[in-house]
């Protein structure tokens, strides 16, 4: 039993395989399973060194950078529970968490939420 293929079909073969190699590759996880998680830690860090009781500036973390699409931001007294403190939410319920973060300062507790 022989099996011939010609050399147009061997391209498209190729080609195809090529192609789905590098989106395979595009949409494959990172080696950092969780860089939005410490992005936002980052940023809750910063509110409670600073006491900033709003959203941190862009440049700490760069979470949009990093594939975030939105984020909420919160803070309570000093020894509440960072679970129980509020943040915004998104409007669109497809969103997946990626980051929950939270810490402590003297000034209180702030909380750092990013979705995807």
């Amino acid at each position: 039993m022989s099996f011939h293929v010609n050399v147009s079909t061997k391209r498209i073969v190729i080609t195809f395989l090529l192609l789905w190699c590098s989106t395979a590759s595009a949409v494959l996880p990172s080696s950092n399973p969780l860089p939005l998680q410490s992005v936002a830690q980052k940023r809750a860090d910063y509110m409670a060194l600073h006491n900033y009781r709003w959203h941190p500036p862009y440049n700490i973390g760069q979470p949009w950078r990093k594939g975030a699409r939105f984020e909420g931001a919160g803070w309570g007294r000093q020894n509440a529970n960072p679970k129980r403190i509020g943040t915004c939410l998104p409007r669109y319920r497809g969103m997946q968490l990626v980051g929950d973060a939270f810490a402590r300062s003297q000034y209180g507790t702030y909380r750092i939420r990013l979705w995807r």
